[in-house]
This record gives structure tokens, sequence and C-alpha cells, in this order.
């Protein structure tokens, strides 16, 4: 696909490293937090991403970005952006999870993730039928790598805020239905 092969030109002339320097340059920038890496650990595993490359921007040139785009986080290879307020500010950790899946994208397939997660935004959006429509879609043999991009970072978003924060039991049927697709997640099955 013509869309790919750019994609993986870009990748391979180090354009995301040269615009996430710029981008980093024009917003203020910052490392995860304890309690971000945690909750990204958990859910992707603690050695998943090159977490010490990962920046949350905030502020400056993204004041402007946000207030075009409704305040929703954008990610944009090893950088998370994140609006001053709102549901998709920094305190949240199940949308720092959600992101950091992109992030997971961006280094197991490149940056073409962006395309297909704007595209996904545009056709599939991030519904996937909760955790009932987990159940059935594993019963019917889809992995992973079957939902589009916005949805695995929903998927991971949910089993974050679902099943670890209030901690269920490893026989619910809630952690039961996310599990094989965690496991999915965690093996690079995207």
């Amino acid at each position: 696909m013509l869309v790919k092969s750019v994609f993986k030109a870009l990748d391979l002339l180090q354009v995301p490293r040269i615009l996430e320097f710029i981008l980093h340059l024009l917003t203020r920038v910052s490392r995860l937090t304890a309690d971000e890496l945690e909750a990204a650990g958990l859910v992707l595993g603690p050695d998943a991403v090159r977490y010490s490359a990962v920046r949350i921007a905030e502020g400056r040139l993204l004041r402007l970005v946000f207030k075009i785009n409704g305040d929703r986080a954008i990610t944009l290879f090893h950088t998370i952006n994140l609006p001053a307020k709102g549901h998709h500010s920094r305190g949240n950790l199940d949308l720092v999870v959600h992101e950091m899946v992109h992030v997971y994208q961006f280094e197991k397939i490149g940056s073409v993730y962006i395309w297909e997660a704007l595209r996904a935004q545009k056709t599939g959006g991030y519904r996937y039928e909760g955790w009932e429509g987990l159940e059935e879609k594993r019963r019917n043999g889809q992995l992973f790598s079957g939902f589009n991009r916005e949805q695995q970072g929903q998927i991971a978003q949910d089993y974050y805020d679902d099943v670890l924060t209030p901690d269920l039991p490893a026989d619910s049927p809630q952690r039961l239905a996310f599990q094989p697709f965690i496991d999915d997640l965690r093996a690079g099955v995207l």
C-alpha cells in the first residue's frame, strides 16, 4: 500500500525524530511521572515501551491546537500531547494508558499508526462493544490486531479503568474477557 510505503520512508529518513525535536521546542515537555509509568506498565508490561523516551507535552503552541480540536489528546511518536484541562488532561491515568498504546504502536509498526488512528476515528471509532463483546469476539477467534488503532487504545484504557483500578478478581468475567486481548497487546499482536 502506498500510504504504508510513504510512512516507512519517512521513518527511515528519521522524520519523526526531527518533527519531535521541533515540537518539543514549541511546547513544555516533561517525563512520565511515577504514577504514569506504573499505570502504563500494568497494562503494557514494564519493558514494552522505551519509557525513558516518552514525553508529555503541554502548553504553548498546544493551546491553539487544543482550541481547534476540542481539547482531545494527540500522540505523535514518543510524545503525548495533552490539554491543560478536561478529561484529556494529564491527571487521567486511564487516558495516559490509551495514549501509551499509540506510543507502543509507533515503536512496533512505525509512524503509519498515525494515519491508521486518524482513519479509525473517521470510520470504526473507539467502540468495541465492551467486555461482553470482547468475550464473543475471542470465542470467534479475533485477536487484538483485529481492532483498529483507536479501539486498541480504548481496550487498554478500559482494562486499566474497569479491571485494574477496581482490582477485580482473576476469575471475574470482565477480567477474563479482557485478558486474552491484553496478552496479545503485550505480545505485540498489533
